[in-house]
């Protein structure tokens, strides 16, 4: 909950009102009271409230959030001691004031008459100390769930824009060999490019996108990196479905990347086989590439940054929401990812 100052004001307001309906049984005021004893009473409430407010704004503010712990109860207990003299001073004064005389002004003042106002100038400027420390903490929480936010979101960002350089490099160099040998599909190499880049410097900026946009984006992707491939039937894409479904841009990107990285087109047909079905809200996503086989020991395998990338995505975008299977037979890679777009 984010206290805005708003919010502050109908607290403030809340408590003080409550403190005074709770204290009115027990304050003595009856109907007939003289008017000296009302405003006795009101005053004595008032100056408690400045005792509340001192330590609420500037000794506790001053000190004690500033880890000054020893200078905090020294002023304290200095401010406690002396506080109850100013009160009772201006208790004397309406008085004097209505009996139109300052003769004896401090009639009746004595150490125990002293030591009898510390209980309540004890408990107000706890109250306010107390009441400062909580709203202190309650923003502290704020901000750091604000800072959290942003730093989620920055990330998140930063996760979306990424785009392989090595893809980008091989797709510049294949258009560039196509444009002599054959420029109608350098064209269209280019406008598939074009639009990835619009897609990832744009579209990718919102939360969520329609499921039929992200798959033309995979088929784009898939087009271009055909260009390199001598059998580009060794690639398959399916989607079926609902595609109007929203989902979070370029989630299987990097999927789709790692597994175009280690394919190997002479194990199996097709080399990359890649299948999307929505239904219910529920998006499945299945990638399945033939590989050569690696040893562990060469770090090398699939599991790298990509998968990374995408498990950090997943706990970003839909925390326990999604489900995420990988299989390695050595030869055969295969990754299936479950996400539930709907809503708790």
């Amino acid at each position: 909950m984010r206290l805005t100052k708003k919010k502050l004001i109908l607290i403030h307001t809340f408590i003080w009102l409550f403190a005074i309906c709770a204290n009115l049984p027990f304050s003595g005021i009856v109907e007939g009271m003289p008017a000296r004893q009302i405003v006795s009473y009101a005053i004595g409430f008032l100056y408690l409230m400045v005792v509340f407010y001192l330590f609420y704004l500037f000794i506790t503010p001053l000190f004690l959030n500033r880890k000054q712990l020893a200078a905090f109860f020294a002023v304290s207990f200095l401010s406690v001691l002396v506080l109850p003299f100013f009160g009772y001073l201006l208790l004397y004064l309406s008085r004097a004031l209505f009996d139109g005389t300052f003769t004896h002004f401090f009639s009746g003042y004595s150490v125990r008459t002293h030591l009898s106002g510390f209980y309540p100038v004890v408990t107000a400027a706890l109250f306010g100390s107390f009441f400062r420390v909580i709203i202190n903490w309650f923003e502290t929480m704020n901000q750091k769930a604000e800072s959290d936010s942003q730093r989620l979101g920055m990330e998140l960002d930063l996760l979306k824009s990424k785009l392989n350089p090595h893809f980008l490099f091989n797709t510049l160099n294949n258009i560039d060999s196509l444009i002599r040998k054959n420029p109608d599909e350098a064209s269209s190499a280019l406008i598939r490019l074009s639009d990835i880049m619009r897609y990832l410097t744009y579209e990718t900026r919102a939360d969520t996108v329609p499921l039929h946009r992200e798959t033309e984006y995979i088929r784009n992707l898939i087009e271009l990196n055909r260009i390199r491939i001598k059998s580009p039937d060794d690639i398959r894409f399916s989607a079926e479905g609902n595609l109007d479904l929203m989902v979070s841009p370029a989630i299987f990107i990097p999927l789709i990347e790692n597994a175009f990285k280690f394919a190997s087109y002479r194990n199996g047909k097709p080399a990359i086989d890649i299948h999307l079905f929505s239904n219910g809200g529920i998006i499945r996503f299945e990638i399945t590439n033939y590989c050569e086989p690696r040893s562990s020991a060469d770090g090398t395998g699939h599991s790298g940054l990509g998968i990374s990338n995408i498990r950090k995505r997943l706990d970003l975008s839909y925390p326990g929401k999604h489900n995420l299977e990988i299989t390695d037979k050595g030869h055969l890679f295969s990754v299936s990812l479950t996400i539930d777009t709907n809503a708790d």
